[in-house]
């Protein structure tokens, strides 16, 4: 047994030392054949390679014909599943669009409902008009609105949002198509108002119940403006007067001689802060907007109570 395995791998041995010579004789004598050019010719390893190329170029375009399908399929699902991915993209922008939108809506309607619910019988007024610009004055708090005489907007008629929340009153500049707003905190704006507690005044109705509070106590009742010092609040109010935080401030009908200028029963807002010292003459009060006028876009003018 020992006698031929060493004869077994004798004879590779000798195989594999006769291949490698011969591999290094052909491949010496391949590259001095040189290439296929000039009138010289091909040697015969080249005719060889030559030969064997033509002889396997149909079994190459065999090859490359069966595997066109296969290609064009997978081409084929590859543009499918990028054009479900775009499809799907498109859809998802669509659709937020749209949840956008009915967002938008949405709001819109909720203050639209808010202006015409807060509507009172016996008043007139404008069509519902949207603040285009303000009116960029130093010192002053005014804007511009889409609607003026043609709409029967007038002077010094009061501006509403909302429940009849007074945020401020038309000035003398109004034309057929717009028409300029005081609002209620520049420094020019005064109304006449009243101070009410919560349990005597009626929002929606503007309604004020005197039967809902002591028949003793004296509210209070003054000028409503923005001092100089750029505060919001009620002046030339009686120290002996009631005027706590939470009250209501509404309309009186009245703004210093003028009568009726504002219609009575707006609201105003409510009292922030109300002091007083032994020196002063009146009560310190401090306001606080029911309507943030620098937050309000669309608004109803009174055009008649």
């Amino acid at each position: 047994m020992g006698r031929r395995r060493s004869s077994s791998a004798a004879s590779g041995l000798a195989a594999l030392f006769i291949l490698t010579i011969v591999s290094l004789a052909l491949f010496t004598v391949y590259v001095r054949e040189g290439d296929c050019e000039g009138d010289s010719g091909c040697g015969p390893l080249h005719t060889v390679q030559l030969g064997a190329s033509e002889v396997l170029r149909p079994v190459r375009g065999l090859t490359s014909f069966a595997a066109q399908p296969f290609q064009g399929t997978r081409e084929r699902v590859e543009n499918a599943f990028s054009g479900d991915r775009q499809e799907m993209q498109n859809e998802l922008v669509e659709a937020r669009e749209i949840a956008a939108e009915s967002s938008r809506l949405q709001r819109e309607n909720a203050e639209l409902r808010e202006l015409v619910d807060g509507t009172r019988g016996g008043y007139e007024y404008a069509p519902l008009a949207r603040i285009v610009a303000p009116v960029g004055e130093q010192f002053t708090q005014r804007v511009v609105i889409n609607i003026g005489t043609e709409d029967g907007v007038r002077p010094q008629q009061p501006v509403v949002v909302g429940n009849n929340t007074v945020v401020g009153r038309t000035t003398s500049q109004v034309s057929r198509n717009t028409a300029e707003v005081m609002l209620v905190t520049d420094q020019n704006f005064s109304a006449g108002v009243n101070i009410v507690p919560p349990a005597e005044f009626d929002p929606g109705s503007g309604g004020v119940d005197s039967a809902a509070t002591e028949e003793e106590v004296v509210y209070g009742e003054g000028l409503l403006r923005t001092n100089i010092e750029g505060t919001f609040g009620v002046e030339y109010v009686d120290l002996s007067a009631r005027a706590e935080q939470g009250d209501f401030v509404i309309t009186s009908g009245r703004s210093g001689d003028r009568e009726l200028l504002f219609p009575p029963g707006l609201l105003v807002g409510t009292v922030e802060s109300a002091s007083s010292q032994d020196i002063d003459q009146y009560k310190k009060i401090v306001v606080s907007p029911s309507a943030n006028p620098n937050n309000v876009e669309e608004v109803r003018v009174i055009t008649g109570w």
